[in-house]
């Protein structure tokens, strides 16, 4: 058939379409953005590897967001029950078999079949014989020890304690060189540090925490109880303290033998310069039994499974997971080792044999068993650890104990999961639906007429300026006050959204649950010591500042400056005068007044008073700033007519004062006990519930069992009972108020 120009000019335009089309659409495709959350490189760095990446990958661009370890778990579980989550997220080994088992993370069992041989610490991303993570960087512990502090103990300083009668030995001879020499520091008052330092002396003697399909508890073993009587055994010689207070007085010199991390290759630089130690790794039971262990740990890369771009992101962790990768990362920060298992070879640990050391040890370390209910396993061995380092319990009656507390947690049931977060947020919304319509018509049945008609034609400019704070109220307070109502009845899996209903149980197992009962009875000693005496020095303080004294604007600005201060930063300052070598002790010791032993913060009888002087101090000129506002709006005619009728000072404090502050008084003593019964950052910071559970106040058991333990349904539970705890007694308060009033006329 003969074309005609028309078709020989539309079979050109044709031709020159399909062969350029697609090219123009894929240069006009968008990129593929991933989203990536970590911890532990600087941004820096991280930028410069991630530039890297995206040159290999043109077609893929990362947006970085950095984490803090203090809060950044919190965040990444918020995000995922928010459905909010990134791409590519850094995990902690302890963190991914929640995770796992909750089902929110990218099983990558096929994508990483082909890598798997060339890298260590499989374990800590396996569940149920799956993968569900890649390891990234690895971090274990390794002896430290003080070579000056050796050679003065008749030790030989070249070589570390291989096996533990030598180590034993040698934290004795040098206990032995002073009263302000340890030979060894125990780690105790911490949820993580006890039990990595203790599980190794365990594991090398053969025992471990679970059984291998993870059905059992095996902690009353008796290679576990030998390996505590051992441990006990240590105590007499030894420094038991929080791990940065070990890690301080390591440096200053005061303590020959510690089991730490990398941060000490940061933290003696600084501490001190000139302090002469050695690394080894750890003594084994013996010549002829055993093994070096050591507590395996390390970050993680894990891939949400609701991501959009899941072939993208594992490019991105098989890229950072590289060794020339991970290694550029080791010799800017120090602090870890490649899970590379060939790195070991590489040039730089020849020229670097303290890292080497740390990379050997990681060879024989060991990572504890990937269960979904870890965070509560570790808790109760912490605690059986601390009651026989602190509380001189027996090391075979503390294992027991904890090995059936355990044994009751592997047999939890978490129930059947039966409906989800989007069926509870269509319930609610229907319960305030009906609960307007039903107010109307009681409303309407009852005849009641309004001061004021609201016409929705008429009124429409102030419906506009009402939906703003209506909107805000709605979403942001009545909505998730009635979900945490609903959380409360359930148990509620915050990473999936997935519930179950259970009635009364998480109300009845909060209030059968010992700790809880113990958190309650020290949280009323909290509120019963601190609130009479923030009372009292709060209005001596404004009595003596409303006197005519000079420079009252500088001592109200003083008394008020700890309140404007955040009290974590409070909190950390009393952490240092609480310890040892602090403030406290170095007065104490100079009145010759013997101090707690152990120290403030790790002695179960002191360690709360401790906090609880700090919150006094820190709290009071709130109070006194609002005792002084009160003080000024006496009339000075009723102190003159007292003094008309012969009163003194103290009569006139007693006749005069106190009544007319009395709303005052009782306003502050409202707003003094609900802070108090929610007192929460002070035992965070300083003691995070320690030693042995002696600080955990309400609000601190909430977080643990909410955000640690992921018990969302009894953490809802124990808020609603705090909440009529506040109730009940702010009542109480208000009718003594009331009585008052009525005693006055």
């Amino acid at each position: 058939m003969k074309l005609t120009p028309i078709n020989k000019t539309f079979s050109v335009l044709l031709f020159v379409i399909l062969i350029f089309l697609p090219a123009s659409i894929q240069s006009a495709s968008p990129k593929v953005t991933l989203h990536f959350w970590e911890f532990s490189v600087g941004e820096e760095l991280m930028c410069s590897l991630l530039d890297k990446f995206q040159k290999e990958n043109p077609d893929i661009e990362v947006k970085l967001q950095q984490l803090s370890w203090d809060y950044g778990f919190d965040k990444i579980v918020l995000s995922v029950a928010a459905n909010n989550a990134p791409d590519v997220c850094e995990l902690g080994t302890d963190w991914v078999p929640k995770f796992s088992s909750s089902g929110v993370l990218l099983d990558v069992t096929k994508d990483m079949s082909d890598i798997k041989d060339d890298y260590f610490l499989w374990e800590s991303v396996t569940y149920k014989n799956r993968i569900y993570g890649a390891p990234w960087l690895a971090g274990t512990r390794v002896l430290f020890y003080n070579r000056d502090l050796f050679f003065r103990a008749g030790l030989n300083p070249d070589k570390a304690p291989a096996t533990w009668e030598e180590f034993l030995y040698a934290a004795k001879k040098i206990r032995e060189l002073g009263p302000d020499i340890y030979g060894f520091g125990i780690f105790a008052a911490e949820p993580y540090a006890p039990w990595q330092q203790f599980l190794p002396f365990a594991w090398g003697n053969g025992g471990d925490v679970l059984t291998p399909d993870m059905s059992k508890c095996v902690l009353d073993s008796p290679q576990n109880i030998e390996a505590m009587e051992y441990y006990k055994g240590l105590k007499p010689y030894s420094l038991v303290e929080r791990q940065p207070q070990v890690n301080m007085m390591f440096a200053k010199g005061q303590v020959g033998m510690q089991i730490s991390g990398f941060w000490n290759f940061t933290l003696i630089p600084r501490q001190n310069p000139g302090l002469n130690f050695g690394v080894a790794c750890l003594p084994k039971p013996s010549n002829t039994k055993g093994f070096s262990a050591a507590f395996a740990g390390g970050e993680v890369f894990v891939i949400i499974k609701n991501s959009k771009y899941p072939k993208e992101a594992i490019k991105l962790v098989k890229f950072l997971m590289r060794e020339e990768n991970a290694l550029e990362i080791v010799k800017v920060q120090h602090n870890i080792v490649p899970t590379y298992k060939a790195s070991i070879n590489n040039s730089y640990y020849q020229t670097h044999p303290n890292e080497r050391i740390f990379f050997q040890q990681m060879l024989t370390a060991v990572s504890p068993p990937a269960h979904p209910n870890w965070v509560a396993i570790q808790e109760e061995i912490t605690n059986s650890i601390e009651n026989v380092v602190v509380g001189n319990v027996a090391p075979k009656k503390s294992l027991n104990d904890a090995a059936a507390r355990i044994g009751k947690i592997l047999n939890e049931e978490t129930g059947d999961e039966k409906f989800s977060d989007k069926f509870v947020t269509a319930l609610i919304l229907g319960v305030m639906f009906i609960a307007s319509v039903l107010f109307y018509i009681r409303k309407k049945i009852k005849g009641v007429k309004p001061a004021y008609r609201f016409s929705l034609a008429r009124d429409k400019n102030t419906i506009l300026f009402l939906c703003p704070w209506l909107i805000t109220f709605l979403v942001f307070g009545i909505y998730p006050l009635i979900y945490s109502v609903v959380i409360s009845f359930c148990k509620y899996n915050l990473l999936n959204s997935h519930m179950a209903f259970v009635g009364f149980s998480n109300f009845i197992e909060v209030l059968r649950d010992p700790v809880f009962i113990k958190s309650v009875l020290q949280t009323f000693y909290f509120a019963a010591g601190t609130i009479p005496i923030t009372m009292l020095i709060a209005l001596f303080a404004a009595v003596l500042i409303n006197q005519k004294v000079p420079f009252k604007q500088f001592y109200q600005a003083g008394f008020f400056l700890p309140v404007a201060t955040s009290v974590i930063v409070i909190a950390m300052i009393f952490t240092y005068l609480y310890a040892p070598e602090g403030l406290f002790n170095f007065v104490l010791d100079h009145l010759h007044i013997k101090h707690p032993e152990p120290t403030w913060l790790m002695n179960t009888k002191w360690a709360l008073p401790a906090i609880m002087f700090m919150n006094v101090w820190a709290s009071f000129g709130y109070y006194a700033v609002l005792f002084l506002a009160g003080l000024q709006t006496i009339p000075e005619s009723l102190y003159e007519a007292a003094s008309i009728d012969g009163a003194n000072d103290w009569q006139k404090f007693l006749k005069v004062t106190l009544p007319q502050l009395r709303p005052i008084i009782l306003f502050a003593v409202v707003i003094n006990t609900i802070n108090t019964l929610q007192v929460f950052p002070e035992i965070f910071a300083m003691t995070q519930g320690g030693p042995l559970g002696s600080t955990t106040t309400i609000v601190y058991y909430l977080y643990e069992i909410g955000f640690h333990k992921f018990q969302m349904g009894n953490a809802a539970a124990v808020g609603y009972l705090l909440f009529f705890m506040i109730l009940g007694f702010s009542l109480l308060q208000m009718k003594w108020l009331k009585m008052g009033e009525q005693i006055g006329e």
